[in-house]
């Protein structure tokens, strides 16, 4: 898959991360965001968590990355029916790695997650209220919608 220039990717665990399961007491990235992301602009957002987020906000999640590559859980995604719902799943760092490996040229690689994973290679990890800060002040240059 090819990227444009200046084009992200975007990765998002869903509880704990976005509205719809926020963190208590901490905020969350709005849902919206993440469909204005994807609908409005160049960059590839992606579930990586819960993959309810995939029909939350329309966009492709582990087994569509899994699908692409071809790679280890291939076999088991294609005999499983649509449920998502397949035993020894990738680990949550071996799927931000795996969109890595999707978009080797992208501009940067950006997770959210209420889980650490800073330590993965190549990625710029936030948790879901330091990436929200980080987009109102503009430490990270992404449209919001109004």
């Amino acid at each position: 898959m090819s990227t444009t220039p200046g084009q992200l990717i975007l990765a998002f665990d869903r509880d704990q991360t976005v509205d719809v399961n926020p963190p208590a007491n901490k905020e969350a990235v709005p849902l919206s965001w993440i469909e204005h992301w994807d609908a409005e602009t160049d960059h590839e957002v992606w579930a990586i968590g819960n993959q309810e987020l995939k029909s939350e906000a329309g966009i492709p999640g582990v087994r569509e990355a899994v699908l692409e590559l071809e790679n280890e859980w291939y076999r088991e995604f294609t005999e499983t029916d649509d449920d998502d719902s397949v035993d020894g799943w990738p680990r949550r760092a071996r799927r931000v790695e795996m969109l890595a490996e999707l978009f080797p040229d992208a501009a940067g690689y950006v997770v959210v997650d209420d889980k650490d994973l800073s330590y993965v290679d190549g990625w710029s990890h936030y948790f879901p209220w330091e990436f929200v800060d980080a987009v109102r002040t503009g430490e990270l240059t992404l449209d919001v919608p109004e």
